[in-house]
Protein backbone atom coordinates (compact mmCIF):
# COMPACT_ATOMS: atom_id res chain seq x y z
CA UNK A 1 0.00 0.00 0.00
CA UNK A 2 1.44 3.55 -0.93
CA UNK A 3 1.88 5.59 2.04
CA UNK A 4 1.36 9.67 1.18
CA UNK A 5 1.92 12.80 3.09
CA UNK A 6 1.08 15.97 1.68
CA UNK A 7 3.87 18.12 0.04
CA UNK A 8 4.36 21.42 1.68
CA UNK A 9 4.68 23.82 -0.39
CA UNK A 10 8.37 25.51 0.50
CA UNK A 11 8.77 29.37 1.11
CA UNK A 12 11.09 31.78 -0.79
CA UNK A 13 13.14 32.09 2.37
CA UNK A 14 13.77 27.99 2.75
CA UNK A 15 15.52 27.65 -0.81
CA UNK A 16 17.32 30.25 -0.23
CA UNK A 17 18.78 29.39 3.10
CA UNK A 18 18.93 25.50 1.68
CA UNK A 19 21.07 26.79 -1.38
CA UNK A 20 23.55 28.69 1.01
CA UNK A 21 23.61 26.24 3.72
CA UNK A 22 24.56 23.78 0.82
CA UNK A 23 27.67 25.89 -0.28
CA UNK A 24 29.29 26.04 3.50
CA UNK A 25 28.75 22.37 3.85
CA UNK A 26 30.40 21.57 0.22
CA UNK A 27 32.92 24.16 1.45
CA UNK A 28 32.74 26.30 -1.37
CA UNK A 29 32.20 29.08 1.78
CA UNK A 30 34.75 28.66 3.78
CA UNK A 31 34.44 29.68 7.79
CA UNK A 32 35.32 33.35 8.02
CA UNK A 33 34.50 34.20 4.65
CA UNK A 34 32.25 36.91 3.89
CA UNK A 35 28.67 36.32 1.79
CA UNK A 36 27.97 39.05 -0.81
CA UNK A 37 25.95 41.76 0.45
CA UNK A 38 22.38 41.75 0.66
CA UNK A 39 21.58 43.32 -2.29
CA UNK A 40 23.72 41.24 -4.39
CA UNK A 41 21.94 38.14 -3.09
CA UNK A 42 18.67 39.68 -3.78
CA UNK A 43 19.95 39.74 -7.34
CA UNK A 44 21.69 36.58 -7.60
CA UNK A 45 18.14 34.26 -6.23
CA UNK A 46 15.60 36.83 -7.62
CA UNK A 47 13.74 37.39 -4.86
CA UNK A 48 13.01 40.26 -2.35
CA UNK A 49 14.90 41.44 0.34
CA UNK A 50 12.61 40.28 3.15
CA UNK A 51 13.48 36.42 1.56
CA UNK A 52 17.37 37.10 2.04
CA UNK A 53 17.16 38.13 5.67
CA UNK A 54 15.19 35.38 6.60
CA UNK A 55 17.10 32.96 5.08
CA UNK A 56 20.22 34.66 6.68
CA UNK A 57 18.09 34.88 10.11
CA UNK A 58 17.74 30.91 9.79
CA UNK A 59 21.01 30.21 9.04
CA UNK A 60 22.30 32.02 11.68
CA UNK A 61 19.71 30.07 14.27
CA UNK A 62 21.21 27.06 13.01
CA UNK A 63 24.86 28.19 13.66
CA UNK A 64 26.18 28.83 9.91
CA UNK A 65 26.60 32.69 10.11
CA UNK A 66 26.63 35.30 12.38
CA UNK A 67 25.12 38.75 11.83
CA UNK A 68 25.84 42.39 12.62
CA UNK A 69 24.52 45.06 11.92
CA UNK A 70 25.50 47.50 9.52
CA UNK A 71 28.07 44.27 8.10
CA UNK A 72 27.85 41.69 5.66
CA UNK A 73 27.17 38.04 7.00
CA UNK A 74 30.36 35.93 7.69
CA UNK A 75 30.13 32.29 7.64
CA UNK A 76 31.58 30.80 11.00
CA UNK A 77 32.90 26.88 12.31
CA UNK A 78 29.92 25.50 13.76
CA UNK A 79 30.56 24.11 17.25
CA UNK A 80 29.65 21.61 19.42
CA UNK A 81 29.22 24.19 21.65
CA UNK A 82 27.01 26.06 19.81
CA UNK A 83 25.26 23.07 19.19
CA UNK A 84 24.41 22.21 23.06
CA UNK A 85 23.94 25.67 23.53
CA UNK A 86 20.70 25.48 21.40
CA UNK A 87 19.38 22.68 24.41
CA UNK A 88 19.38 25.56 27.06
CA UNK A 89 16.08 26.58 26.78
CA UNK A 90 14.54 23.29 26.45
CA UNK A 91 16.98 22.18 28.86
CA UNK A 92 15.84 24.29 31.51
CA UNK A 93 12.03 23.55 30.84
CA UNK A 94 12.71 20.00 31.08
CA UNK A 95 14.83 20.17 34.25
CA UNK A 96 12.22 22.17 36.32
CA UNK A 97 10.36 19.07 37.20
CA UNK A 98 11.81 16.81 39.85
CA UNK A 99 11.87 13.77 38.12
CA UNK A 100 13.87 14.96 34.95
CA UNK A 101 16.12 16.48 36.98
CA UNK A 102 16.65 13.37 38.96
CA UNK A 103 17.41 11.80 35.67
CA UNK A 104 19.76 14.36 34.30
CA UNK A 105 21.52 14.07 38.07
CA UNK A 106 22.07 10.08 37.28
CA UNK A 107 22.72 10.68 34.03
CA UNK A 108 25.60 13.23 34.91
CA UNK A 109 27.00 10.47 37.52
CA UNK A 110 27.55 7.84 34.73
CA UNK A 111 29.21 10.70 32.46
CA UNK A 112 31.73 12.06 34.81
CA UNK A 113 32.75 8.37 36.51
CA UNK A 114 33.46 8.09 32.76
CA UNK A 115 35.95 11.10 32.32
CA UNK A 116 37.45 10.61 35.19
CA UNK A 117 38.39 6.61 34.53
CA UNK A 118 39.66 8.50 31.29
CA UNK A 119 41.74 10.78 33.04
CA UNK A 120 43.22 8.61 35.27
CA UNK A 121 44.45 6.52 31.92
CA UNK A 122 45.43 9.56 29.66
CA UNK A 123 46.23 12.25 31.61
CA UNK A 124 49.57 13.84 30.02
CA UNK A 125 51.80 16.33 32.57
CA UNK A 126 50.35 18.90 31.40
CA UNK A 127 46.97 17.84 32.31
CA UNK A 128 47.78 17.40 35.86
CA UNK A 129 49.46 20.45 36.60
CA UNK A 130 46.02 21.99 35.63
CA UNK A 131 43.88 19.70 37.54
CA UNK A 132 46.28 20.13 40.16
CA UNK A 133 46.28 24.31 39.88
CA UNK A 134 42.35 23.92 39.89
CA UNK A 135 42.38 21.72 43.25
CA UNK A 136 44.55 24.27 45.20
CA UNK A 137 42.32 26.92 44.23
CA UNK A 138 39.07 25.19 45.28
CA UNK A 139 40.93 24.54 48.55
CA UNK A 140 41.34 28.23 48.55
CA UNK A 141 37.88 29.11 48.36
CA UNK A 142 36.34 26.88 51.19
CA UNK A 143 34.18 28.95 53.21
CA UNK A 144 33.48 31.20 50.50
CA UNK A 145 30.12 29.29 49.04
CA UNK A 146 30.27 30.96 45.94
CA UNK A 147 33.70 31.06 45.16
CA UNK A 148 33.92 27.37 46.10
CA UNK A 149 31.23 26.60 43.18
CA UNK A 150 33.38 28.42 40.59
CA UNK A 151 36.36 26.46 41.79
CA UNK A 152 34.38 23.16 41.90
CA UNK A 153 33.10 23.57 38.49
CA UNK A 154 36.84 24.22 37.07
CA UNK A 155 38.09 21.60 39.02
CA UNK A 156 35.60 19.02 37.16
CA UNK A 157 36.47 20.64 33.89
CA UNK A 158 39.63 20.02 34.13
CA UNK A 159 39.03 16.68 34.29
CA UNK A 160 36.86 16.73 31.01
CA UNK A 161 39.42 18.36 28.91
CA UNK A 162 41.83 15.23 29.32
CA UNK A 163 39.38 13.50 26.82
CA UNK A 164 40.73 16.21 23.91
CA UNK A 165 37.13 15.63 22.80
CA UNK A 166 35.01 18.90 21.51
CA UNK A 167 31.85 17.04 22.25
CA UNK A 168 32.66 15.77 25.42
CA UNK A 169 33.68 19.04 26.92
CA UNK A 170 30.76 20.80 25.55
CA UNK A 171 28.21 18.18 26.77
CA UNK A 172 30.31 18.64 30.01
CA UNK A 173 29.87 22.54 30.12
CA UNK A 174 26.42 22.39 28.89
CA UNK A 175 25.47 20.03 31.73
CA UNK A 176 27.20 22.11 34.90
CA UNK A 177 25.15 25.17 33.41
CA UNK A 178 21.93 23.23 33.63
CA UNK A 179 22.77 21.67 37.07
CA UNK A 180 24.27 25.42 38.23
CA UNK A 181 21.72 25.50 40.95
CA UNK A 182 21.95 21.91 42.29
CA UNK A 183 25.97 23.13 42.85
CA UNK A 184 24.46 26.07 44.77
CA UNK A 185 21.73 24.75 46.37
CA UNK A 186 23.91 21.20 47.45
CA UNK A 187 26.53 23.53 49.15
CA UNK A 188 23.80 24.88 51.78
CA UNK A 189 24.18 21.45 53.56
CA UNK A 190 26.00 20.95 56.81
CA UNK A 191 29.49 20.00 55.67
CA UNK A 192 29.12 19.72 52.19
CA UNK A 193 31.55 21.92 51.14
CA UNK A 194 34.45 19.61 53.28
CA UNK A 195 32.97 16.77 51.99
CA UNK A 196 33.10 18.01 48.22
CA UNK A 197 36.85 18.76 48.75
CA UNK A 198 37.97 15.55 50.22
CA UNK A 199 36.44 14.16 47.25
CA UNK A 200 38.28 16.08 44.86
CA UNK A 201 41.30 15.26 46.66
CA UNK A 202 40.82 11.41 46.00
CA UNK A 203 39.50 11.81 42.95
CA UNK A 204 42.98 13.75 41.95
CA UNK A 205 45.12 11.41 43.90
CA UNK A 206 43.41 8.33 41.78
CA UNK A 207 44.00 10.30 38.53
CA UNK A 208 47.75 10.53 39.56
CA UNK A 209 48.31 7.37 40.24
CA UNK A 210 46.78 6.64 37.18
CA UNK A 211 44.36 3.76 38.80
CA UNK A 212 40.86 4.10 36.55
CA UNK A 213 38.87 1.97 39.02
CA UNK A 214 39.92 4.13 41.99
CA UNK A 215 39.00 7.52 39.93
CA UNK A 216 36.16 6.41 38.29
CA UNK A 217 34.48 5.18 42.31
CA UNK A 218 35.89 8.36 43.98
CA UNK A 219 33.58 10.41 41.36
CA UNK A 220 30.71 7.97 41.49
CA UNK A 221 31.00 8.78 45.45
CA UNK A 222 31.47 12.32 45.21
CA UNK A 223 28.15 12.63 42.83
CA UNK A 224 25.87 10.68 44.77
CA UNK A 225 27.08 12.26 47.89
CA UNK A 226 26.26 16.04 45.80
CA UNK A 227 22.79 14.98 44.92
CA UNK A 228 21.75 13.50 48.32
CA UNK A 229 22.98 16.98 49.45
CA UNK A 230 20.98 19.13 47.23
CA UNK A 231 17.56 16.67 47.56
CA UNK A 232 18.30 17.13 51.40
CA UNK A 233 18.28 21.10 51.25
CA UNK A 234 15.40 20.84 49.05
CA UNK A 235 13.06 18.64 51.19
CA UNK A 236 14.73 18.14 54.83
CA UNK A 237 11.81 15.73 55.94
Amino acid sequence: MLRTEPIRKRRLYERVAEQIEGSILAGDLAPGELLPAERDLCDSFGVSRTAIREALFALQQNGLIELENGKRARVVEPSAARLIDELGGSARYVLSRPESLRQLQEARMLFESFLARNAARNVTPEGLSRISGALARNREAIGDREAFVQTNIEFHLEIARVSGNMFLESLHEAVQTWLAEHRRTAIRDPGATERAYQRHEQIFAAIEAGDADAAEEAMRVHLEESTAAYWHVRDPS
